[in-house]
């Protein structure tokens, strides 16, 4: 774009722009009329580039009001398809909608309380992700090991004494608890110090909910004294 355009753009195009945006354009989500303007910019200034590389002349007018058609059928500099759930254009055209957590998408009689669209999509299970990686690790370390430290788990995840396990695999005691020793050596060697301890403690992106279903609780035992 030449220097000229761009004095036309900041003089003649931006004013006009600032002053209709307000007035006609329907904002979307967070929009504001600033971010509005800076939209419109953008593309009045591609307008401008590309009318200069065909070699033809419009007035300032004629390239704010096509800017201000865009802007309020939806379009916008980044964007202006009509299959992006997130898009303004979706959204004006009521395809989609953009709905905050804290949303009220029910009543709760028991609690009285209102249920919110955040506790909808909530769950208490891990992140199917996380679970994954989490079996990939595992089965990798198992691999290392034979067929004896996979019954001394077994017997200690579901509280059986290791004397079956002894028997089953010809050893002793001592050498049982031999096993059980390096075996968690060898945990604190792959996964690091804190493994037992991240184990044990539940994730972290938990602690907002149940904070959340405590209050809940405590405001309808409140209600009920």
């Amino acid at each position: 774009m030449s220097p000229q355009a761009g004095v036309v753009l900041v003089q003649e195009i931006a004013p006009r722009l600032r002053s209709a945006i307000p007035q006609c354009v329907t904002k979307v989500g967070a929009e504001d009329d600033e971010e509005l303007l800076q939209d419109g910019l953008t593309m009045a200034a591609q307008m401008l580039n590309n009318l200069e590389l065909r070699g033809k002349q419009v007035t300032p007018g004629n390239v704010a009001y096509y800017c201000l058609l865009h802007l309020k059928s939806g379009r916008r500099s980044y964007s202006g398809g009509r299959t992006d759930v997130m898009g303004s254009a979706t959204q004006l055209d009521h395809s989609s909608m953009v709905l905050s957590f804290e949303e009220a998408v029910g009543f709760d009689p028991e609690l009285g309380e209102p249920v919110t669209l955040g506790e909808l999509l909530t769950t208490d299970e891990d992140d199917p992700a996380m679970t994954a990686a989490r079996n990939l690790d595992w089965n990798e370390f198992m691999d290392t090991h034979d067929h004896r430290f996979e019954a001394i788990l077994d017997a200690m995840v579901t509280g059986q004494k290791m004397e079956p396990v002894a028997r089953r695999y010809g050893c002793s005691l001592s050498t049982i608890s031999c096993l059980k020793k390096r075996l968690g050596a060898e945990l604190r060697e792959s996964f690091g110090e804190d493994i037992l301890l991240e184990v044990a403690c539940s994730p972290e992106w938990q602690s907002s909910i149940r904070v959340e279903r405590e209050k809940v609780a405590c405001r309808a035992d409140r209600r009920r004294a």
